[in-house]
């Protein structure tokens, strides 16, 4: 009994450099998928700190006292935008409070994040809609890769009776 083999002489040379052009263009489109999910893997982890640091600020802010909550901020990223100079994270931001290390409440604007610090500007305005009731809006941005990203929140302060 004779078995009949067609082609026995295995791949030829066209064969292999077409598979081995596929292989290659599969791992480089693998590749640029892999590199752009790390990137927006990154991009959500600032998100979450941005949130984080929203609702740190906005605990400490509803624990002040009614009357001693102002506009201020933390500022860290001088290329973000809401950037003001005076609101330093140290005792000479004025506007945070009158006892020197108050600062130290408030949320360290400047996070590690996977390993790299990154910088946040973390502001509030405050605006009295009466006499015992104030919106307090909290704006937390960042700049990655040359882009300004903000997070912010609307919380209301009412002068317990």
């Amino acid at each position: 009994m004779k078995t009949n083999v067609r082609n026995s002489n295995g791949f030829s040379l066209i064969e292999m450099m077409t598979a081995l052009v596929i292989i290659a263009l599969t791992l480089l489109v693998l590749s640029a998928v892999l590199i752009h999910a790390i990137k927006i893997n990154v991009v959500n982890d600032l998100r979450n700190a941005a949130i984080r640091l929203t609702n740190q600020t906005a605990e400490i802010l509803l624990a002040l006292p009614f009357d001693s909550i102002r506009s201020c901020g933390l500022t860290a990223d001088p290329v973000a935008a809401h950037y003001q100079a005076s609101y330093r994270y140290e005792s000479g931001n004025a506007c945070l409070n009158v006892h020197p290390d108050d600062y130290l409440k408030y949320p360290d604007p400047v996070q590690t994040i996977k390993g790299f610090r990154q910088r946040f500007n973390i502001t509030w305005e405050v605006m009295s809609l009466s006499k015992n009731l104030s919106q307090i809006t909290i704006n937390v941005t960042f700049n990655e890769s040359n882009e300004d990203h903000m997070h912010n929140a609307v919380i209301y302060k009412h002068r317990t009776l």
